[in-house]
């Protein structure tokens, strides 16, 4: 097996829903139910990216242009081979495996500076284990009025800063280390870091678990919206809804998990086949791909990135 880190960041709000609620939001995006950080499921992962191979799939059948992973003649192509065939008389598991998307870095408002990138101990240590770091530094306890951040930075106001109405005091300074590690993870195949992710040392503002949960559940974009009439073109009347988006410049993360050749066609085919056909796919779109719902109205437009582990994950 062969591992690699995909890593995402929201150019624009992002909604993966998770269907209806009770509550004020009336279609939430999907949420780990333990700690409440927003998540994007494998399926959506792996359904966005499978989409990229549409123009491959395509294959005249009794009159008809239809998407097809095993052709007439038995063979199975480039899709199949790394996304798996659902194909009755040929079926097999695609090379590529995600793992569910998570969170590393959201942003929320600053009275100072703008806007913060914050995080917490639970993420930064979920990524030390998966592979996103090769070490972190220890980082002191907590409470929910404490934050670790850089002194003097832009966001700084003495030994305090003020996140959305919350005021924190300092509990210690950001080390450099964890500034640095994190501003290299989305550069590209020429080094160059996206140019807003960039000032990410400055911005990181480390939290409390218990603060950064109460901020990813209540700081998500809330967006309204209204049903049209067909008939009237007009607003159908009792058809306003809220909808939950996660904001612009957030962070997650995947595994991607590469196997060898399944099916009798790909039994050739190494691990570093499969995540060399992805990375030239992800050189081919420009590295920008859409995840999630309401794609016609522009959400879901995500930077992709993909990167080695800092350790062997295996």
């Amino acid at each position: 097996m062969n591992t690699k880190i995909l890593y995402l960041f929201t150019r624009t709000p992002l909604h993966v829903g998770a269907g209806s609620s009770v509550g004020a939001i009336d279609q939430p995006i999907i949420r780990e139910r333990h700690t409440g950080f927003p998540v994007i499921p494998a399926s959506s992962l792996k359904g966005t990216f499978a989409d990229a191979w549409n123009d491959e799939l395509m294959e005249e059948n009794e009159g008809k242009i239809k998407k097809v992973r095993v052709k007439k003649d038995g063979n199975a192509n480039e899709p199949a081979w790394l996304f798996g065939s659902d194909n009755a008389d040929y079926s097999f598991a695609g090379s590529l495996q995600f793992s569910e998307a998570r969170l590393l870095a959201f942003p929320v408002r600053s009275a100072k500076g703008s806007f913060a990138w914050i995080t917490c101990p639970l993420l930064l240590r979920r990524a030390l284990r998966d592979g996103v770091f090769k070490e972190l530094p220890n980082l002191p306890r907590l409470t929910d009025e404490q934050a670790i951040f850089l002194t003097g930075g832009p966001l700084a106001i003495g030994d305090k800063i003020v996140l959305e109405e919350y005021t924190f005091t300092k509990a210690g300074d950001l080390e450099i280390k964890i500034g640095d590690a994190l501003s290299g993870l989305l550069k590209n195949s020429d080094g160059d870091v996206d140019p807003v992710w960039s000032e990410v040392a400055s911005r990181i503002v480390i939290l409390s678990d218990g603060m950064m949960s109460f901020f990813a559940q209540n700081a998500c974009d809330v967006a309204q919206h209204v049903r049209i009439d067909d008939e009237t073109g007009t607003a159908a009347e009792g058809a306003l809804f809220n909808q939950e988006n996660v904001p612009s410049e957030t962070l997650f993360y995947c595994l991607l998990h590469a196997f060898p050749g399944r099916g009798k066609s790909f039994k050739d085919k190494k691990p570093e086949d499969a995540v060399d056909a992805f990375k030239r796919k992800l050189e081919k779109e420009k590295n920008v791909f859409q995840f999630g719902g309401d794609a016609s109205t522009g959400l879901g437009w995500c930077t992709v990135r993909i990167a080695d582990p800092a350790y062997n994950t295996n």
